[in-house]
Protein backbone atom coordinates (compact mmCIF):
# COMPACT_ATOMS: atom_id res chain seq x y z
CA UNK A 1 0.00 0.00 0.00
CA UNK A 2 1.32 3.35 -1.24
CA UNK A 3 1.80 5.90 1.81
CA UNK A 4 0.47 9.15 1.11
CA UNK A 5 1.88 12.39 2.62
CA UNK A 6 0.32 15.53 4.13
CA UNK A 7 -1.21 17.38 0.52
CA UNK A 8 0.26 15.32 -1.80
CA UNK A 9 -1.73 13.16 -3.80
CA UNK A 10 -4.81 13.21 -1.17
CA UNK A 11 -7.65 15.93 -1.72
CA UNK A 12 -9.02 17.67 1.87
CA UNK A 13 -12.30 15.71 1.23
CA UNK A 14 -10.42 12.44 1.43
CA UNK A 15 -7.85 13.59 4.43
CA UNK A 16 -11.55 14.80 6.43
CA UNK A 17 -13.31 11.54 5.29
CA UNK A 18 -10.34 9.04 6.63
CA UNK A 19 -10.27 11.11 9.57
CA UNK A 20 -13.81 11.16 10.51
CA UNK A 21 -13.62 7.17 9.46
CA UNK A 22 -10.72 6.83 12.04
CA UNK A 23 -12.35 8.95 14.37
CA UNK A 24 -15.76 6.85 14.25
CA UNK A 25 -13.29 3.26 14.87
CA UNK A 26 -12.10 5.43 17.80
CA UNK A 27 -15.03 6.35 19.72
CA UNK A 28 -15.82 2.66 18.91
CA UNK A 29 -12.96 1.40 20.68
CA UNK A 30 -13.43 3.94 23.40
CA UNK A 31 -16.99 2.27 24.21
CA UNK A 32 -15.96 -1.31 23.45
CA UNK A 33 -12.73 -1.15 25.75
CA UNK A 34 -14.74 0.88 28.64
CA UNK A 35 -17.42 -1.54 28.50
CA UNK A 36 -15.16 -4.60 28.46
CA UNK A 37 -13.49 -3.37 31.45
CA UNK A 38 -15.89 -2.74 33.80
CA UNK A 39 -17.70 -5.84 33.20
CA UNK A 40 -15.53 -8.69 32.27
CA UNK A 41 -12.33 -6.97 34.36
CA UNK A 42 -14.42 -5.16 37.18
CA UNK A 43 -12.71 -1.80 37.14
CA UNK A 44 -14.79 0.95 38.72
CA UNK A 45 -16.65 3.39 36.14
CA UNK A 46 -14.14 6.39 35.77
CA UNK A 47 -11.32 3.55 35.85
CA UNK A 48 -13.23 1.64 32.73
CA UNK A 49 -13.89 5.06 31.34
CA UNK A 50 -10.06 6.06 31.06
CA UNK A 51 -8.67 2.46 30.06
CA UNK A 52 -11.56 2.97 27.20
CA UNK A 53 -10.20 6.71 26.20
CA UNK A 54 -6.60 5.28 26.37
CA UNK A 55 -7.12 2.34 24.00
CA UNK A 56 -9.15 5.08 21.64
CA UNK A 57 -6.28 7.67 21.59
CA UNK A 58 -3.69 4.83 20.85
CA UNK A 59 -6.03 3.95 17.81
CA UNK A 60 -6.62 7.63 16.50
CA UNK A 61 -2.92 8.24 16.99
CA UNK A 62 -1.83 5.47 15.19
CA UNK A 63 -5.29 5.89 12.48
CA UNK A 64 -4.73 9.57 11.96
CA UNK A 65 -1.05 9.98 11.30
CA UNK A 66 -0.55 6.72 8.90
CA UNK A 67 -4.12 6.42 6.93
CA UNK A 68 -5.53 10.17 7.67
CA UNK A 69 -2.08 12.48 7.43
CA UNK A 70 0.68 9.52 5.64
CA UNK A 71 3.17 10.41 7.83
CA UNK A 72 5.68 8.13 8.91
CA UNK A 73 5.57 7.92 12.57
CA UNK A 74 8.40 9.35 14.60
CA UNK A 75 6.96 8.21 18.36
CA UNK A 76 9.59 10.31 20.15
CA UNK A 77 8.35 13.18 18.03
CA UNK A 78 4.49 12.70 17.05
CA UNK A 79 3.36 10.74 19.93
CA UNK A 80 3.63 13.72 22.59
CA UNK A 81 2.28 16.35 20.16
CA UNK A 82 -0.76 14.30 19.88
CA UNK A 83 -1.28 13.47 23.53
CA UNK A 84 -1.27 17.33 23.59
CA UNK A 85 -3.54 17.74 21.18
CA UNK A 86 -5.97 15.12 22.83
CA UNK A 87 -5.29 16.93 26.15
CA UNK A 88 -6.29 20.49 24.10
CA UNK A 89 -9.30 18.57 22.46
CA UNK A 90 -10.64 17.43 26.51
CA UNK A 91 -9.87 20.83 27.58
CA UNK A 92 -12.02 22.43 25.16
CA UNK A 93 -14.90 20.02 25.53
CA UNK A 94 -14.73 20.96 29.34
CA UNK A 95 -14.91 24.71 28.60
CA UNK A 96 -18.02 24.34 26.29
CA UNK A 97 -19.76 22.22 28.67
CA UNK A 98 -18.88 25.08 31.48
CA UNK A 99 -19.37 28.06 29.24
CA UNK A 100 -22.52 26.38 27.42
CA UNK A 101 -24.18 24.70 30.23
CA UNK A 102 -23.17 26.33 33.71
CA UNK A 103 -23.02 30.02 32.71
CA UNK A 104 -25.40 30.72 29.70
CA UNK A 105 -27.90 28.31 30.78
CA UNK A 106 -28.06 26.23 27.62
CA UNK A 107 -29.24 22.23 27.88
CA UNK A 108 -26.13 19.32 27.70
CA UNK A 109 -27.69 18.21 24.79
CA UNK A 110 -26.82 21.71 22.84
CA UNK A 111 -23.37 21.80 24.32
CA UNK A 112 -22.55 18.76 23.24
CA UNK A 113 -23.38 19.33 19.57
CA UNK A 114 -21.15 22.46 20.07
CA UNK A 115 -18.13 19.72 21.59
CA UNK A 116 -18.89 17.59 18.73
CA UNK A 117 -18.20 20.07 16.06
CA UNK A 118 -15.04 22.30 18.36
CA UNK A 119 -13.53 19.81 19.04
CA UNK A 120 -13.03 17.53 15.31
CA UNK A 121 -12.78 20.84 13.43
CA UNK A 122 -10.21 21.68 16.21
CA UNK A 123 -8.22 18.82 16.29
CA UNK A 124 -8.41 17.82 12.50
CA UNK A 125 -6.81 21.41 12.07
CA UNK A 126 -3.82 20.96 15.05
CA UNK A 127 -3.22 17.67 13.04
CA UNK A 128 -3.55 19.00 9.47
CA UNK A 129 -1.14 22.31 10.25
CA UNK A 130 0.79 21.24 13.21
CA UNK A 131 1.65 17.79 14.17
CA UNK A 132 1.40 16.13 10.66
CA UNK A 133 2.32 19.09 8.61
CA UNK A 134 4.09 18.28 5.41
CA UNK A 135 6.98 20.09 6.10
CA UNK A 136 8.13 18.04 9.12
CA UNK A 137 5.60 15.40 9.10
CA UNK A 138 8.13 13.02 9.04
CA UNK A 139 9.60 14.27 12.45
CA UNK A 140 12.79 15.86 12.88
Amino acid sequence: MRRLAPGVGVTLFTQIARFVGVGLLATLMHVLVAICAAAWLGFPPLGANFTGFAAAVILSYLGQGRFTFGARLQHRFHAPRFLTIAVLGLALSTLITEVAVMRAGLTFTYAMGLVGVAVPLTTFTLCRFWLFKPSYGTGP
